[in-house]
């Protein structure tokens, strides 16, 4: 991803071209390194501090809205790696922007936060069974909850499109923003979809499939009720089991259509951590032996692996490329 290297030959200056690609391939070698340590991962960063072009680094996490998140590792680095920075230090001019970034990222996941606290409240007070996709549900999974870019809030209301319209009209702004699968608004000025169901697919088959799973699924996602970071409220989650087959329907559906960013790849990365710790300690996926002594297959993942797979539409592929906020690894 982030940008398909292409090197093009020139036979009148092919070692130039070369070398250029090269290069290039240097420069993502040591972002994804980089983007794997602030993932957690045990990576040798002495090279890579050392080699970083930082302000390199910035924009390709402006570019997939990623500088919180990119953030939180260069404090870890500033803790295990002192040495290495002091020889390829990060300049204080980008370092206080940087921290500046990282700063409103944090004050723009308390306002909203604060907003899907308030507009779960009210729909289920005015007795409506929802919950939070995506985003700040998302976001607690991360190390650093307000280290991750906020988007909009994406509702799913368990309700007709004809009774979540008519809500609409009377407690939010709603002019003409009404779509397939759900209604545009705002709350407090913070842009908010309500979902008549979480998503789509383009076959009509699978997307028929899709909708009777979520159907069954709606009344255990809307009781998922959990906290808000700094006791800020509460809201309702997708369990990991519906995640980690909803959110990968999600990607398929921006491949296809929309494009998927760096944001959207991490977003699910740490969804699927989630349901393996969480699936990891049930009895119900733990490999046991048949009394034949024959290894019995994972009930619960083999089935929503096959689940998966199954939604995967054997279209022709293509990958469309977007910049900005939710942009395919657009080139740095």
């Amino acid at each position: 991803m982030i940008r398909i290297l292409e090197v093009h030959w020139d036979w009148t200056d092919s070692r130039s071209n070369l070398i250029s690609g090269n290069c290039l391939m240097n420069e993502i070698t040591l972002i994804f390194a980089f983007l794997q340590y602030s993932l957690g991962g045990k990576v040798d960063m002495n090279n890579v501090v050392i080699d970083m072009n930082w302000q390199q680094l910035y924009s390709f996490a402006s570019k997939q809205s990623l500088l919180g998140f990119c953030f939180y590792g260069i404090e870890r680095l500033g803790k295990e790696y002192p040495e290495e920075l002091k020889q390829n230090p990060i300049g204080r001019e980008l370092l206080m922007t940087w921290m500046g970034k990282a700063q409103q990222i944090r004050q723009q996941n308390m306002k909203v936060n604060a907003v899907a606290g308030k507009l779960f409240a009210m729909l289920r007070e005015d007795g409506f069974r929802c919950c939070i996709l995506k985003g700040q549900g998302n976001a607690l999974m991360y190390p650093n909850p307000y280290s991750r870019t906020p988007g909009d809030i994406d509702v799913w209301v368990n309700a007709s499109r004809e009774d979540i319209t008519e809500y609409a009209k009377r407690h939010l702004n709603l002019e003409d923003d009404i779509r397939f699968h759900h209604l545009e608004t705002t709350m407090d000025g913070v842009p908010v979809e309500l979902h008549f169901f979480p998503c789509t697919m383009n076959n009509p088959i699978y997307n028929a499939l899709l909708q009777k799973w979520f159907k069954r699924n709606a009344d255990l996602q809307c009781s998922n009720v959990v906290s808000l970071p700094d006791g800020i409220g509460e809201i309702a989650i997708p369990t990991s089991a519906f995640n980690v087959i909803y959110q990968l329907t999600h990607l398929y559906h921006h491949f296809f259509d929309e494009g998927i960013g760096m944001r959207q790849i991490i977003d699910y990365y740490y969804v699927v951590c989630d349901f393996y710790k969480v699936y990891q300690k049930s009895s119900k996926i733990t490999p046991t032996l048949s009394p034949s002594g024959e290894r019995e297959e994972t009930a619960l993942l083999g089935a929503r692996n096959r689940y998966a797979l199954r939604m995967a539409d054997h279209q022709r592929s293509r990958q469309i490329v977007r910049d900005g906020t939710a942009g395919v690894l657009v080139g740095i």
